[in-house]
């Protein structure tokens, strides 16, 4: 399992508990309403009055990896403090080795979350609320105070400071600074006047127009970024993030009542008896910490398990709708039988590909009567387009698979085609014109589809008869 986001914050207004679960359970309905859930998506939530922890675990499939995409809230009341924790995180679901550099940045309900949270907190850092407003320093007592805030030796969180001076436009703006709430504070020096103050406070010239800086806390040294945008600067500070959260250790904790034990000890033995107990303790943390580590995994192996169940069900419940309708076509011979109504059953009943518009217009303009083998095919081709959304194999070996599934496969057309009668294999597909190479040969028909590889989406473009070639004359 890969983190790829983390964050947590911690108040001792421990009455902020049920504000705090009422907005997990309201951004639980708001992505995923009760009557969207499917097995597919399996949601555990942990929540009782008398349970010191409130937990929200979601586990989705992530298409572009062999990997599940969890997302988990943690709200613990300790005698402390309340301490909320949020990760993100990559779980295979196959024997394969994950990037370990992926980070995630939060989507924008889950950031509307953390922002909810973090006002709803009102955390103080080094007396600075952390918020995901941006610090301007304009004038020399706020560049001073700036400084003094980056000196702060109880300051927890990041400092990134731009100098927005004979800037068009700040790199680290709004976006910025939601994006790292809770994770870091954003400042921007917008004069030289401030920018001087900070520097003869600091004892250091660490900021300039010509960089940003990230004021690391505990005495690290200063980071600087040259970079003409904010995507490196977030992806580390996510990642630091991400290395300082704490381990949960989920368990309520009891109190054990020892039993009276009548013994007789002699003086001398007594320092002994109590070296023997503290060892015994020892030994009974390490045995009682292996079980909780043991759980955990068992709980996730189990949490991938239902995942991967809920993926097989769906697949027997669409084999038998397959089967009782290739029944059907047997039962009724005109069942299907035209090309064009075996493309529209097609379009309303498989929806892992998708069918462009001169799909069903050139269906309809062939006037084929082998409707039944068209519908055979795209049954097929829908569910390769299954597997590789669901990440079962990789988008360049896609091909492969049709050409092992798929009887009568051809992953191009030839040169002449390409070069003389592009125009006939060309749709235009999210603002671009793409050409649609790999066919199915079905008689006298042929079923021409694109696969686009940034969204692994399999798009049917023609059916109809046999289009112009290096056979065409």
């Amino acid at each position: 399992m890969i983190t790829t986001y983390g964050f947590s914050i911690a108040t001792p207004s421990k009455d902020l508990r049920q504000a705090t679960i009422d907005a997990a359970l309201r951004w639980l309905d708001d992505v995923h309403p009760h009557e969207k859930r499917t097995n597919l998506t399996p949601i555990n939530i942990r929540h009782s009055a008398s349970d010191a922890i409130f937990r929200v675990d979601i586990l989705e499939q992530e298409p572009s990896q062999a990997a599940a995409r969890g997302t988990t809230m943690t709200l613990i009341t300790s005698k402390d403090e309340l301490y909320f924790d949020l990760r993100c995180t990559l779980r295979p679901t196959k024997s394969a080795l994950l990037p370990r550099r992926t980070i995630y940045r939060p989507d924008q309900r889950l950031n509307q979350l953390i922002i909810e949270i973090v006002n709803l907190f009102k955390v103080r850092d080094a007396d600075k609320v952390i918020d995901a407003n941006i610090t301007v320093a304009g004038d020399q007592l706020k560049g001073q105070s700036l400084a003094a805030f980056a000196d702060a030796p109880s300051r927890r969180l990041p400092i990134v400071i731009e100098v927005t001076v004979a800037k068009p436009a700040a790199i680290t703006g709004a976006s910025t600074a939601k994006q790292l709430t809770g994770i870091a504070h954003i400042a921007h020096v917008s004069s030289q006047v401030a920018e001087e103050a900070f520097t003869n406070l600091y004892g250091a010239r660490i900021i300039s127009n010509s960089w940003i800086t990230i004021i690391w806390p505990r005495g690290a040294a200063p980071e600087k970024f040259h970079q003409q945008d904010d995507e490196q600067l977030i992806n580390q500070l996510i990642a630091a993030s991400i290395g300082s959260l704490a381990t949960l250790n989920l368990t309520t904790s009891r109190k054990i009542v020892p039993q009276k034990i009548t013994t007789q000890v002699a003086e001398s033995q007594t320092p002994t008896t109590n070296s023997g107990s503290h060892q015994e303790n020892i030994e009974l943390h390490l045995a009682i910490k292996e079980l909780l580590e043991e759980n955990a995994n068992l709980l996730e192996n189990a949490t991938l398990t239902d995942m991967l169940s809920a993926q097989k069900t769906e697949e027997r419940d669409r084999a038998y709708s397959q089967l009782a309708t290739f029944l059907m076509m047997e039962d009724d011979k005109n069942y299907l039988d035209r090309v064009s109504d075996a493309v529209a059953f097609a379009q309303k009943n498989l929806p892992n590909i998708v069918f462009h518009p001169r799909a069903i217009s050139s269906a309809i303009e062939c006037q084929l009567m082998n409707g039944r083998k068209i519908y055979s095919n795209l049954v097929e081709l829908n569910n390769l387009a299954s597997r590789l959304q669901r990440g079962d194999f990789a988008p360049n070996v896609f091909n492969i698979y049709c050409t092992q599934q798929l009887s009568n496969f051809a992953a191009s057309i030839s040169d002449q085609a390409e070069n003389r009668y592009a125009q006939d294999y060309a749709i235009e597909w999210k603002g671009e014109n793409v050409l649609a190479k790999p066919h199915i040969r079905c008689g006298d028909a042929r079923i021409h589809f694109y696969h686009d590889t940034q969204t692994n989406e399999i798009v049917v473009a023609y059916i109809g008869r046999h289009l112009r070639d290096k056979s065409t004359n």
